[in-house]
């Protein structure tokens, strides 16, 4: 391999695939998905193949040699974590459209992205917005730790999960609930057989101990999203409050999400926060000083949910935001961008396509929201005989594929000036 000092004298570079990025071939070029940062991004033919060079090297993950456009190309990648170069390259935010590359608008996937798996039920907070409750309600007795039906059943519940999530050829498999942190041997499980075809998150509210979770986490370069929706504890806390059921009355969801966000960062676990966008906190003013308080305690990854009518919140309107949510979270990104904020950030519109997400619940049924959001609708059951390749006509036929690519491809915010390639 040249020196640094001898590649910069020559306008070339060495460049290999970073570290915990999987790519997937498309028609259109490549997905890459960067697990440190929990990102997308569709790379066009010319980007994809400098990153599969990147991959293919001359062996012992030594990179390839570039030059001239490719050597821009591989500078452009690294700054978004997809590839790492000598000279090195620092990474920056992402703060637009997940697109490398010539791309007239957001391409279509073959296949899914993203599939989202409930390890459990339960969960110790009780949000009144949860998107998933309805999924959730009917099948918390099963739960044995919680006093419902005996060990096995909710063993045989995760074990479906685990079977149908490995019919979607995603990218990525999402341990969420209810939370993981609640029954920490059954997310540990599920994510041992999600990893062994996929990259791994695991979504949480962090209150709760983080510590079962941390060899897994670690194991499989997992990421960790952490739930905290204002930087004004109090209100965070009365919008996401202690469920009695798991938790002392008065238990700060604002606390617990600190710790895990900490313990995390000590254990070198990959971690991002996510915030859901409600009546609660859809102003301007209330979403910078979250924004500034998450940079001030060192988180660099944000996501953004428009609150849905799906849910809990499909039975209380009340804690929806205004339609132009999404113009205001626009607007804050675009300050972000201005002023040179260091946090990258994701929005994602799934209020304008209900039927873009995936889930998996606690018996192993694929399910999606309703087009007209009037509640879940299952695609494919777990007594059906195993069959991948009707899955995926399935996804094509009931999921809002444009929906999808959006939702992690950072599509919300294409009205921002951010054109990459």
């Amino acid at each position: 391999m040249p020196s640094a000092a001898l590649t910069q004298a020559r306008g070339v570079l060495t460049v290999r695939l970073a570290a915990g990025v999987t790519l997937r071939s498309e028609d259109f070029g490549a997905v890459a998905y960067v697990g440190e940062r929990d990102d997308f991004f569709a790379l066009d033919l010319a980007y994809a193949a400098v990153v599969r060079r990147a991959a293919a090297g001359p062996g012992a993950g030594l990179g390839a040699i570039v030059d001239g456009e490719d050597a821009d190309r591989a500078r452009l990648l690294a700054s978004l974590g997809v590839c790492a170069t000598s000279p090195a390259t620092p990474e920056r935010p992402h703060l637009g459209r997940s697109l490398v590359g010539d791309f007239a608008a957001l391409p279509t996937l073959s296949r899914p992205l993203v599939v989202n798996c409930f390890s459990t039920a339960h969960c110790p907070l009780s949000c009144g917005y949860c998107h998933a409750d309805d999924l959730m309600t009917p099948f918390r007795a099963r739960d044995e730790r919680w006093g419902g039906a005996a060990a096995s059943a909710r063993w045989d519940g995760v074990a479906a999960t685990a079977r149908t999530a490995g019919l979607v050829p995603a990218m990525v498999g999402v341990v969420t609930g209810g939370d993981p942190i609640v029954v920490p041997d059954r997310a540990i499980w599920l994510m041992e057989r999600l990893a062994a075809r996929k990259r791994v998150v695991l979504d949480t509210s962090g209150v709760g101990d983080i510590g079962p979770l941390l060899p897994a986490l670690r194991r499989h370069q997992a990421h960790v999203r952490v739930s905290l929706d204002s930087a004004d504890a109090r209100l965070n806390d009365r919008v996401r409050p202690a469920n009695p059921r798991y938790l002392p009355r008065g238990t700060s969801g604002f606390a617990g999400a600190h710790v895990t966000l900490r313990r995390l960062r000590d254990a070198g676990v990959p971690s991002s926060v996510q915030t859901v966008v409600g009546r609660h906190n859809q102003h301007l003013d209330d979403l910078r000083a979250l924004r500034d308080h998450l940079v001030a305690v060192g988180v660099r990854h944000w996501v953004l949910h428009v609150a849905i009518p799906a849910g809990k919140a499909g039975r209380q309107p009340a804690l929806l935001p205004d339609a132009d949510a999404l113009d205001r979270l626009r607007a804050l990104v675009r300050e972000c961008v201005d002023g040179g904020s260091p946090i990258d950030v994701r929005v994602t519109g799934t209020h304008r396509s209900p039927n873009a997400v995936l889930l998996v619940d606690t018996v192993g049924r694929l399910c999606v929201e309703r087009r007209d959001g009037a509640g879940k609708e299952m695609i494919w059951s777990p007594d059906e005989a195993p069959d991948p390749h009707e899955v995926v006509r399935r996804y094509h036929r009931h999921v809002d594929l444009a929906g999808h690519a959006s939702r992690y491809l950072n599509g919300t915010l294409e009205a921002l000036p951010q054109p990459v390639g």
